[in-house]
């Protein structure tokens, strides 16, 4: 069914792309007059080849980014032309003869771009459509050439752009030209007058104030990230007193649930993992300790740690507590705890950029290779502060380390070199440790505390220094109000303009650096009229500022994935309130207890589960996250065993509540429950009437009941003669992997053969190393997924598929990231598909990844679908069981309504 309506989109597609392109087309010159351009030609490629070209593409092919690896740029028609090192980039009118097209099909293994995934089939047929048809390209040279006339960034004057002068507070004279409009005399705060002001000039009408309701739910979500339960609604609802939102917020803030919500935030700006990426050999790829930098943060937010307090204690807590004696050694883990990379220059540029980018709002690590292209950061800035962080070593014994988080300094410290264009065996001068040129004296010292990590984070936690606050004070409102008052949250170089509500964001940044106190930030902001006002927006609003720039109505938020999931376990009374401990594994099948804020992160296999949720990246600074509206979402909440779980306990526990209850009728008492523990409310007469008439229909049996982890198997077997001739289960899991022995790597003939939820190690010789799906029923399966061997070294291992015993896809891999063709057989009840690899001469550096789908669709239209990712287990308990009565599935119905979706 999903093939045919694939082919059907496609059919209707090439349909309208044969009437808009409607005739070949010449290779147009970047000289030709603009005349002899085809007018469809051209908003073809603008409409579909730019955004395209510039989503995908710029960030390597640019002028603008300041890249051009392969010496090729795509940001101009002439520019493809000459190509790159490989020569001309396009063949128009044949794609097969094209490196652009050839390099997107991921056919061959030495040229697949983009690097990190191949491109959606859709795209693919949209840029092949384009050669096809010529090659229509109306951009000149000159287009991209002008975004860098300005002159040497280096050049600027640090004092002409907004963000690097220190912030100012708003008076009355910044409005006293300004009309009044309908600004709420009531405001109390000068951010409020100012930006109700500023709209009236543009003659805007800002909202009117959320009901009670909409507000209690709004601050349980931004201040805990939790749903508001009935009593506490009611109770806020009810009370009269002119200061009941301060006394509501200030409780709110006053629980540890303020801290775990404020944590999370932060951990996205310190790309929080427990695990430290690839490893080579075996290598045990946990991070020890990395929870109690989660614990910390968690603490010091709750607490209300000045923030400057907390940036000295993630940079230098070895100076600040070395002993750690009050565990502010642990904030250490916002520079320990990022991606560990093979090369030890790439481990020191990520932790140059979470500083850059996460506490200053500086893309500092733009200037690794050459002089930052758009802000006055010379290399030299770089490596003045590689030359910091490459004297911070770990303790000789992390084990007995005051904190296995903490950077120490070394003994004698070394003077590294500028490595000139990123080069490492071309090194120039020597780059003295000390703060930026663009924001110091000339006669400003060099560092003089051992590495400099601690003067540096003295340059940084200052209030004289003019990003730090307004950084900081742009997270928070982006977080409380659903935006930040300056897009790109961690640039604030010369590319970001002056924001329409400067004043208001300075405003705040000028008094936050009075007092570090994030909670009276936090405090002033949910006070503001701007916070408490509703999401509806006027005509004139819709019109005139369809992005909300003036903010003169109240953002709509969606749950993230945390609050999701913490809500589910709320509505179903399960939730264990536990604050801190090591993480927990959140993906099994069954319902776990825990705040997701606890869960497990595994960097080099983030689950799918999280991604689905648009979950923050861990393998970078986040500045925020970013909300889509995908199938999978949906999928989860209606066919995941986990919220089977929560629903049937949702179920159970709404039908206990209604016994307790003196009323003769359980099932409307349940009904009542259930919306209230679900949705925060009892339902409406009408809700009340479905749902009753729902549950006196009667429930049909479920045609699957399984638990996907029955249908995997980690085994080994001989390889003799292309065939798996047996399969033998491994026996031992450990460390989150299935192994042959306790000890690992076993001295036996297995060795380091292993399989983990996507990684794996070959084993020797002819034993082949197999994860195995058995099919519960008859059908067409299809197997689809990513399989790859990451190292440069060793000879690499071979990837086989086979289903029921037929080969039916087998291929070498080296150093390689190779997508799997569509394979598709027939199968029968109890046959198996195995995902086989086998290691070469050699099994050194035969660690590899394989996530795999596989999905079997009968003759009678039911599907069976697996991940081999996401169903990956250790010994475990079978949740398989049957239909959810109907109390249950109205519970799920619940789960999946945009009320409980969405905030407001």
């Amino acid at each position: 069914m999903r093939m045919f309506r694939n082919a059907w989109i496609l059919g209707w597609f090439l349909i309208a792309l044969t009437a808009l392109l409607g005739h070949q087309t010449a290779w147009v010159h970047a000289d030709a007059p603009p005349a002899e351009l085809d007018k469809t030609d051209v908003a073809f490629f603008e409409t579909h080849i730019r955004p395209l070209l510039i989503r995908r593409c710029y960030e390597c092919h640019s002028t603008e980014s300041g890249d051009s690896s392969g010496e090729l740029r795509l940001d101009s028609a002439p520019a493809m032309q000459r190509g790159g090192t490989r020569g001309a980039v396009l063949v128009p009118g044949k794609p097969e003869a094209s490196h652009l097209i050839r390099a997107v099909e991921y056919n061959d293994t030495d040229m697949q771009m983009p690097p990190d995934g191949k491109l959606p089939d859709a795209e693919i047929e949209l840029l092949k459509a384009w050669v096809r048809e010529g090659a229509t390209d109306p951009r000149t040279e000159d287009t991209a050439e002008e975004i860098t006339k300005p002159g040497s960034p280096m050049e600027r004057d640090v004092e002409s752009h907004w963000a690097f002068v220190g912030p100012e507070r708003i008076d009355a004279n910044d409005w006293k030209e300004l009309p009044a409009g309908n600004v709420d005399a009531k405001s109390q705060d000068a951010i409020d007058e100012y930006a109700a002001r500023h709209a009236a000039a543009q003659d805007i009408p800002i909202a009117a104030p959320a009901d009670r309701h909409t507000l209690h739910r709004r601050l349980r979500y931004d201040l805990h990230g939790m749903p508001s339960s009935w009593e506490s609604r009611q109770s806020f609802e009810q009370d009269r007193r002119p200061d009941a939102a301060t006394r509501q917020i200030n409780r709110m803030l006053a629980d540890p649930m303020y801290g775990e919500r404020m944590g999370r935030h932060w951990l996205d700006v310190a790309r929080y993992a427990d695990t430290r990426g690839y490893a080579l050999a075996g290598k045990d790829r946990n991070l020890l300790g990395s929870h109690r930098f989660r614990d910390w943060t968690i603490d010091a937010f709750a607490e209300d740690m000045p923030y400057d307090e907390m940036i000295r204690h993630q940079l230098a807590g070895d100076v600040t507590d070395p002993e750690n004696q009050t565990g502010n050694a642990d904030a250490m883990g916002f520079l320990t705890l990022g991606r560990h990379f093979l090369s030890g220059d790439d481990t020191l540029d990520d932790r140059i950029d979470v500083i850059g980018r996460g506490l200053l709002g500086l893309t500092l690590a733009c200037a690794r290779c050459h002089d930052h292209k758009f802000d006055p950061i010379p290399t030299v800035d770089y490596y003045s502060l590689y030359n910091v962080l490459d004297n911070s070593v770990p303790p000789a014994d992390l084990n007995t380390a005051a904190s296995p988080l903490m950077l120490v300094d070394r003994d004698k410290l070394r003077q590294a070199r500028i490595y000139i264009r990123g080069n490492r065996g071309n090194r120039g001068d020597i780059a003295p440790r000390r703060y930026l040129t663009a924001f110091r004296a000339d006669d400003e010292p060099e560092f003089k505390t051992g590495s400099g990590r601690f003067d540096l984070a003295e340059r940084i936690a200052t209030s004289t220094n003019p990003l730090t606050a307004r950084v900081m004070a742009n997270r928070i409102w982006g977080y409380w109000m659903g935006r930040g008052i300056v897009d790109s949250a961690s640039d604030f170089g010369f590319q970001t303009p002056s924001p329409e509500l400067q004043p208001v964001l300075d405003e705040l940044a000028a008094d936050f650096a009075d007092h570090w106190s994030v909670q009276r930030l936090v405090r002033r902001l949910v006070q503001t009229r701007i916070y408490q006002q509703s999401t509806q927006a006027s005509a004139l609003a819709a019109e005139l500022d369809p992005d909300n720039r003036l903010w003169t109505h109240a953002q709509r938020k969606r749950r993230d994935f945390e609050s999701m999931r913490d809500a589910i376990l709320v509505g179903c009374d399960f939730l264990d309130t536990q604050i801190g401990g090591v993480s927990v594994e959140i993906t099994e099948p069954r319902l776990i207890p825990r705040r997701t804020l606890y869960a497990r992160i595994d960097r080099q296999n983030l689950p799918g589960l999280f991604r689905t949720f648009d979950f923050a990246s861990p393998d970078m600074h986040s500045p925020e996250r970013y909300y889509t509206t995908v199938p999978q979402q949906s999928l989860f909440l209606l066919n995941h065993p986990q919220l089977s779980d929560a629903a049937d306990r949702a179920a159970a526990a709404a039908v206990d509540s209604a016994k307790s209850t003196p009323t003769s009728d359980i099932e409307t008492s349940s009904i009542n429950q259930l919306f209230i523990s679900i949705l925060g409310r009892p339902p409406a007469p009408a809700e009340l009437a479905d749902a009753e008439a729902f549950l006196r229909s009667p429930a049909q049996e479920s045609v699957l009941a399984y638990d996907p982890r029955d249908l995997w198997k980690y085994g080994t077997g001989p390889w003799i003669e292309n065939r798996l001739q047996s399969f033998e289960p491994l026996p031992v899991f450990k460390d989150n992997r299935w192994q042959a022995e306790s000890e690992f790597p076993s001295k036996g003939p297995l060795g380091y053969a292993s399989l983990s939820r996507e990684d794996g190690h070959a084993a020797r010789g002819n034993i082949a190393l197999v994860r195995r799906w058995t099919s519960p029923i008859d059908g067409d399966v299809k197997v689809s997924g990513m399989v790859g061997h990451r190292s440069e070294q060793g000879d690499g291992i071979e990837a086989v598929i086979q289903v029921s015993g037929e080969t039916i896809f087998r291929e070498r891999q080296k150093s390689s990231n190779r997508p799997l063709p569509s394979l598709e057989r027939k199968i029968q009840k109890g046959e198996s598909v195995d995902l086989i690899v086998l290691s070469g001469e050699s099994d050194s550096f035969d660690s590899f990844f394989w996530g795999a789908k596989v999905s079997v669709v009968a003759a009678d239209g039911s599907r069976v679908e697996s991940d081999s990712v996401n169903d990956f287990s250790g010994p475990y308990t079978s949740q398989a069981s049957g239909s959810l009565d109907r109390l249950a599935q109205l519970a799920q119905v619940l789960y999946l309504s945009n009320e409980f979706a969405f905030i407001d």
